[in-house]
């Protein structure tokens, strides 16, 4: 929110970043309420306070704190400004800025076209470069045509002209249609208003339906010798337009996305810069609108009808949301009266469709080399991981001298995360890191990394090995000296057996836990500044499934590194030795205030040796080694319904304890089921049920006929549909059927369809009859009317999604 304003003042605040002259301005003695703090964090709030100062030069926010540079600080509405808030600084700012030249091209400024009908004026949406690096101006397709403004029928082509007056244009109060005396912008490089094909007074989307190549948008081919595009979207500042330079103050514009739901905005030489709101339900339904009879690609955008977000002469004005360009404006009018109402061609689906080579970034400037990696000395095992930041997605080579020379590459992730493998001897090593983007490098970090051995690795103290994973192999560990690596016992039993023997913990203290290994409690141990070394983190062994979690405990407000590797395939679950060995990392993770810390578990399902140490008062804790399984998650139950039997005999179907058993499988636990009877006999009404799936997503019917005395009266064949409450639109309903025949005609009554008899007479299922023990498998849930006979009928579930 912040940004638009800062970009709103960019041009002018250039040459006052530094020597703003402490010129402050303290406001007079706070009334009886005190003053105010204003949300600087909210943009409509910081307008509003800063409506009344026309002359800001300069703009900046430092915490919660807006600071900003006036020409006159002893004005009377700035001092009155400095009173009312304690977090507004008024400083001096310097006043003789020269604005950038006037015959720059940016979004929202007026042109002129000219046609054999006469004048015509439209608006820039934005200004851009192709890939050559010759400037480009985007906006709509239909201000490259020659319309009858009373019929609307294109009757031919226009030719771009001028720019627009600033000082004169509508927007700045003028009439308009004064030419800028800058020269032809250029030529027309691509135009497309609804393919050219205008639409019948009668048309509908039945009889002439849109197509998806259907999008109002054009292109222009700058002139580079009379302008130059700059990426930004003018605000229609006063000063700007008076001067004939609305380059001079302008938002910032950085990428080209897609239009998301809240507040918007628009630039155009005929009401300037507007606010408006994206008409979410409007574009939920709808994603193309008649246009002056022709079917236009986009979405809509309201606003108060005393304050429209676009009038005639807007056409192909930007739209953005924030930084982000999003459309151009193509038409409007109003909705059912009550809403000014606008319709905006999407830029990044008119781009995609017409093909323009058009781009935000000038490929002839040289992109900025990245910053310099941040990475501070560490220590690490032979081979262990060396970690550090970078510019996101960059490529950072690490290089060594020491012991023996190295050089390593990695990528550093979105959030600008690295992590490669360092040297395998064991000494001390100089080392430099670069990070390069788009060919661009940065200058060298340079740290020391030293390879060490874990400790307990060997037998030169005089200590006892211990298992890998931190519990001796042998279940009495006391016996042979080993103890694992909490310095406890593998053997429960003999818990204090460690410290008989003379072992002790990998953290240093022995099996009670009372001392470390060399003799000092271990919470006495710190640094030469005194400071405490932090206790090893809390983690027990857990098992998560992929994309889960894995937590812990250590000191609050402490940062927990955490390292892991695939474990031991020889150890592994069976789960990991059936795939690839997943793949290595580390993370780092701060603790809340109440010490508790988590983090994403690996991508890949398996067993994982981590290793947590936390690090706080400039030391790193012991290390707590667990291990972490990560299952794969499992894939949702496979939708399908049975119909059991599909063919029953009249006196079957009207015995309550056979009938037609309707099962259904893969809903959710809980989910609402609903089974109808979609066509049947004609002297048949069907009805709906609903039942609950159960735990296991299965849902259950019976259909039953209760006119014993007639049951010839159901003969023929029922297809039945069933559907869930969660649905998509991806899943279609469960059908299914089944078919009542004369006892003659019927297979033996006890056969379900295959052959096989079930036991069960002829109702072929072993679910249940009742809601004991699957939910939902309530006997007798509906009744099918049979002229004056009532049939109980289960049906099968139909997806809607």
């Amino acid at each position: 929110m912040q940004k638009k304003l800062v970009q709103s003042s960019l041009a002018l605040a250039a040459a006052t970043a530094l020597g703003l002259g402490g010129a402050f301005v303290a406001g007079p003695a706070a009334a009886d309420s005190g003053p105010q703090k204003l949300d600087v964090q909210s943009q409509t709030k910081v307008q509003d306070a800063l409506s009344s100062i026309d002359d800001i030069n300069a703009y900046g926010v430092k915490g919660d704190t807006l600071n900003i540079g006036v020409g006159d600080p002893e004005s009377k509405d700035v001092k009155a400004l400095a009173a009312e808030y304690d977090n507004v600084n008024v400083l001096a700012s310097a006043t003789d800025i020269k604005p950038q030249a006037k015959n720059d091209l940016v979004g929202g400024a007026g042109y002129l076209a000219t046609s054999d009908s006469g004048l015509g004026a439209c608006s820039t949406g934005f200004a851009g470069w192709n890939s050559k690096g010759e400037s480009v101006v985007v906006t709509a397709g239909h201000c490259a045509q020659e319309i009858v403004e009373e019929t609307g029928e294109v009757i031919g082509k226009s030719t771009v002209n001028e720019s627009e007056k600033p000082a004169t244009a509508p927007a700045n109060g003028g009439e308009g249609f004064d030419p800028s005396g800058l020269g032809v912008i250029g030529k027309w490089a691509y135009e497309n208003y609804g393919q050219g094909e205008r639409l019948p007074d009668d048309a509908t989307p039945k009889t002439n339906p849109p197509k998806d190549s259907d999008i109002d948008f054009a292109a222009i081919k700058v002139d580079g010798s009379k302008y130059q595009s700059k990426s930004g979207v003018t605000d229609w500042k006063k000063s700007a337009a008076d001067a004939g330079d609305l380059s001079s103050s302008t938002t910032e514009i950085k990428s080209i996305g897609k239009v998301t739901d809240g507040d918007i905005e628009k630039s155009g030489r005929t009401t300037g810069k507007t606010s408006g709101e994206v008409f979410t339900e409007y574009n939920d339904a709808f994603q193309f609108q008649n246009v002056g009879g022709y079917w236009v690609h986009g979405f809509g955008v309201t606003a108060p009808l005393s304050d429209p977000f676009s009038q005639p002469g807007d056409s192909g004005g930007g739209v953005y949301q924030g930084s982000k360009a999003v459309g151009v404006i193509s038409g409007g009018g109003t909705y059912q009266d009550t809403k000014s109402f606008a319709w905006v061609a999407d830029l990044d689906y008119s781009l995609e469709y017409s093909d323009v080579d058009f781009s935000l970034s000038d490929p002839s400037e040289e992109p900025e080399a990245p910053a310099a990696p941040s990475v501070e000395d560490q220590t690490i095992e032979p081979k262990g991981e060396i970690t550090g930041k970078a510019a996101a997605g960059a490529d950072v080579k690490v290089t060594w001298t020491g012991a023996a020379e190295g050089e390593v590459t990695a990528k550093a992730d979105d959030s600008g995360n690295f992590t490669l493998e360092g040297p395998t001897a064991e000494g001390d090593y100089d080392a430099k890191a670069v990070a390069t983007v788009e060919g661009q490098s940065s200058e060298a970090a340079s740290f020391k990394v030293t390879v060490k051995a874990a400790d307990g690795s060997d037998d030169k103290d005089g200590s006892s090995s211990a298992a890998a994973d931190g519990n001796d192999s042998d279940e009495n560990a006391d016996k042979d000296g080993n103890s694992s690596a909490e310095g406890n016992d593998a053997d429960e039993d003999s818990k204090d057996d460690a410290d008989k023997n003379g072992g002790s913990a990998a953290d240093g203290k022995d099996s009670d836990g009372s001392d470390n290994a060399d003799g000092n409690d271990d919470k006495a141990d710190s640094d030469a500044d005194g400071n405490e070394k932090p206790e090893a983190p809390k983690v027990g062994d857990q098992t998560v499934v992929e994309g889960g979690k894995i937590t812990g405990q250590a000191e609050p407000n402490a940062e927990v590194k955490l390292t892991w590797a695939p474990a031991d395939a020889n150890a592994g679950s069976s789960q990991a030795k059936a795939q690839a060995a997943p793949a290595k990392g580390s993370a780092t993770v701060k603790t809340d205030a109440d010490g508790k810390f988590t983090a994403d578990a690996p991508a890949e399902a398996g067993d994982y040796n981590y290793t947590a140490v936390v690090h706080a008062n400039g030391q790193d804790s012991a290390a707590t080694e667990f291990v972490v399984t990560v299952e794969a998650e499992e894939a949702p139950a496979e939708r399908k319904l049975t119909v059991d039997p599909k063919e029953v005999t009249a006196s079957d179907f009207v015995d309550k304890e056979k009938g037609v058993q309707i099962t259904g499988e893969g809903f959710d636990e809980g989910e609402k089921v609903s089974l109808k009877v979609a066509s049947g006999p004609e002297n048949v009404e069907g009805i709906t049920l609903e039942e609950t799936a159960n735990a296991d997503g299965v849902v259950g019917f019976s259909i039953y006929g209760t006119s014993a005395s007639n049951p010839e009266a159901y003969l023929g064949k029922y297809d039945v549909e069933v559907t869930g409450a969660n649905d998509t639109e991806d899943e279609s309903a469960l059908t299914g059927s089944f078919e009542v025949v004369a006892d003659e005609d019927g297979s033996g009554g006890g056969d379900n369809g295959d052959g096989n008899d079930d036991g069960n007479g002829g109702g072929g299922s072993d679910l249940p009859r009742t809601g004991a023990e699957l939910t939902g498998l309530a006997a007798g849930a509906g009744l099918l009317l049979v002229g004056g006979a009532a049939v109980v009928l289960t049906m099968r579930r139909k997806k809607n999604n």
